[in-house]
């Protein structure tokens, strides 16, 4: 068991290397999109043309502002789970164990923004695009992502209650 827990913290000391660099990059395209979007409503030159290339479609009504809106979306939704799961890398690599209610609570969070990002992403996908199969892929696809999250944030919040018991009769022993 102690080399098990030994090559987890490996691993999310590594990992948690990637998740920084995800940030870094998911941050600098959603600071990107956000200015070609506040340059494009001011009427900037080219900065419309260039954020309709960057969302891939004409930013012309409603139909352009749910483009924009849904790329925003995705990319900060992107880098809010790039964040939580470095910062969950970072408490295992670093605590006692990796069952610890700080963890818990983070893939709660992440579960529950996934479960309203569904909502909010397939109204923008629709609007934007008009596409059921688009909306349906991205609605079922944050469904599926959030129920799996919590279904691991249970587990972990079971893994906490073994551990205190385990520490509770550790510590009854001597």
């Amino acid at each position: 068991m102690k080399g098990d827990i030994s090559t987890l913290r490996k691993i999310c000391r590594y990992a948690s290397s990637v998740m920084l660099a995800g940030t870094v990059a998911l941050g600098a395209a959603l600071a990107c999109t956000l200015v070609l979007g506040a340059g494009a409503a001011a009427g900037i030159d080219g900065f419309e043309k260039t954020l309709s290339a960057w969302t891939g479609g004409d930013l012309l009504g409603v139909s352009g502002i749910a483009a924009f809106a849904e790329l925003s979306m995705i990319l900060a939704l992107g880098l809010f789970t790039v964040l939580t799961v470095y910062k969950v890398m970072k408490a295992m690599q670093t605590e006692h164990s990796p069952f610890e209610t700080e963890n818990v609570d983070s893939m709660r969070v992440l579960a529950k923004t996934y479960l309203i990002s569904a909502f909010l992403l397939a109204v923008a996908e629709w609007i934007a695009h008009g596409s059921l199969s688009g909306t349906l892929f991205l609605f079922f696809g944050s469904v599926m992502v959030a129920v799996v999250v919590y279904c691991l944030a249970l587990a972990f919040r079971y893994g906490c209650l073994l551990q205190k018991e385990s520490d509770e009769t550790l510590r009854g022993r001597r």
